[in-house]
């Protein structure tokens, strides 16, 4: 076998790898976190992996995280949880970020 199919080989199979552990990273639930841990609580919001125009808040150790709404604008209608930014955002604002598991679930 020759050296660039050797290589060409090689790069497949990482790429593979690298596809592979990136989908295990993804959450795909409601993203809905168990606010067991400070982590959790210290971050308070979470996105809603189903509905980009709800979040998740969780305000108290060990308690159940609250579902919430991102408000309705006048003139922008409602507006987008965002990850990277932690908050609700105008739809021409938002970006699609995929979605990370919380570190508990409920």
């Amino acid at each position: 076998m020759g050296t660039d199919v050797a290589l060409a080989l090689v790069m497949c199979a990482l790429v593979v790898l690298v596809a592979a552990q990136d989908e295990s990273l993804r959450d795909h639930t409601n993203g809905q976190p168990g606010c067991r841990t400070a982590e959790e609580v210290a971050t308070r919001v979470w996105r809603n992996n189903w509905d980009p125009t709800r979040f998740w808040v969780c305000e108290t150790q060990g308690q159940a995280a609250v579902v919430e709404r991102c408000p309705q604008v006048p003139g922008l209608g409602s507006l987008a949880f965002m990850t990277s930014r932690g908050e609700c955002v105008p739809w021409s604002e938002w970006d699609h970020e995929f979605p990370l598991a919380p570190p508990s679930r409920p």
